[in-house]
């Protein structure tokens, strides 16, 4: 069975790339197709300064919502109080976050266990690092600081998220866009001490930013997307497209040449990494060795191991390797449908190259959470008829509460 799951899903990731590539032929006017019309660059709906608030304010207080119902479902009393403490303790010593706050206390180092953290990419502990700098004379922790940050950055994403979608969608759709960015079934980890909140928020400015043919703006918050994780550079795609397009309706500047910042951003990284170890690419070697053991396989030999993964350990199967295939599957059926319902080429681009990258990582145990980042599947879900649209966002609410209370629990989602 796991080898057929495997065959198959590599298989749909080829036969969507082929797809792809033959509609973007066709809408760049390569090989014998004349160019297709280029989609207006009027937003189908431009939310205002309280829509955008209230986009903000709305994906903080859902997320917010469900960790206190998660917690509720534990059995838990003593009220706000006693959940505020269970929340700190949970959100801010699982998984990666202890990682995170070591980096944005001390920083890199070369030698050591503390060495392998190279993983990890800067931006968001300096970001950390910067805000305690700025706060702790008011006595607040450097944990009160990263929270601060990912809570800030995921408010922001929700208004960008609306901003973006209505570049291309009427408000119901737009709105909907967002409520399923809120709703994803791993989206609490955007509250707490991980990259996600502040990733999302920078890659949806630099797409909405190169929607418009601002390419210094687009460039610029690519290149701080691929300095918070290496699906950053994912972005260079549906720019290059974006800016393709446009080359047929005008003339660009010297200012095109910002699409080039995110492989900068990614140098930047790359130069920490010679710096602390001569070597440019050290954190491949990190990335392999225990406690990740990542290298990179092809999809259809990674989906199969998570099949197997689910069989050898069942008690982790829900929340990681089932959640990984049927995350995936789900991921290429949006993708197909967004094919055939013709929703913007960029935005498969985009989506197709991240579901890719993110499965093309072996030994893969945080798939859902990498997954959370994949914005084009919210906006295609978006597209999707009405009475579906706000099925699948109820269905991603079920999942949100039930995930929610396996990671309140204390189960290793990560």
């Amino acid at each position: 069975m796991g080898q057929f799951i495997g065959h198959f899903g590599g298989a749909l990731m080829v036969l969507f790339v082929a797809l792809l590539a033959l509609r973007c032929a066709k809408r760049l006017g390569l090989v014998f197709w004349p160019a297709a019309p280029a989609r207006p660059l009027a937003p189908r709906w431009a939310p205002g300064p309280a829509a955008l608030a209230l986009a903000a304010g709305g994906v903080l207080a859902a997320q917010l919502l469900f960790a206190f119902l998660c917690w509720r479902d534990l059995g838990q009393a003593g009220g706000l109080a006693a959940f505020w403490r269970h929340f700190l303790e949970r959100f801010t010593t699982a998984g990666d976050s202890p990682h995170y706050l070591l980096l944005a206390r001390q920083g890199y180092v070369s030698e050591g266990e503390a060495a392998k953290y190279i993983v990890f990419y800067p931006l968001y502990p300096l970001a950390v690092r910067l805000l305690h700098g700025v706060l702790a004379p008011f006595a607040v922790s450097r944990e009160a600081a990263a929270l601060a940050v990912s809570w800030l950055c995921w408010g922001g994403a929700g208004a960008a998220m609306l901003a973006l979608a209505g570049q291309d969608l009427p408000k119901e759709q737009a709105v909907c866009a967002v409520a399923l960015l809120a709703l994803y079934p791993f989206g609490f980890f955007a509250l707490g001490v991980y990259t996600e909140s502040l990733f999302i928020l920078l890659s949806i400015l630099c797409v909405f930013f190169g929607r418009r043919r601002n390419w210094p703006a687009a460039g610029a918050f690519g290149a701080l997307a691929a300095l918070c994780r290496n699906q950053g550079l994912v972005l260079l795609l549906p720019l290059l497209y974006l800016w393709l397009r446009a080359r047929r309706q005008q003339k660009q500047g010297p200012a095109s040449l910002a699409l080039a910042l995110p492989l900068l951003g990614w140098g930047g990284y790359l130069a920490l990494n010679w710096r602390l170890f001569g070597d440019p690419f050290a954190f491949f070697d990190f990335l392999a060795a225990p406690p990740w053991y990542q290298t990179t396989r092809w999809i259809g030999a990674n989906l199969a191991q998570h099949w197997q993964m689910a069989l050898d350990y069942p008690g982790l199967a829900p929340f990681i390797y089932h959640a990984q295939l049927a995350l995936y599957f789900i991921a290429m059926a949006l993708l197909f449908f967004g094919l055939w319902k013709k929703c913007p080429t960029h935005w498969l681009i985009w989506g197709g190259a991240y579901l890719g990258m993110c499965y093309l990582a072996g030994w893969l145990i945080s798939g859902g959470r990498y997954l959370f980042g994949c914005l084009p599947l919210y906006l295609i879900g978006a597209s999707l008829p009405r009475p579906l649209r706000w099925i699948l966002a109820a269905v991603s609410a079920f999942f949100l509460w039930k995930m929610g209370v396996w990671y309140m629990q204390g189960q290793a989602i990560m």
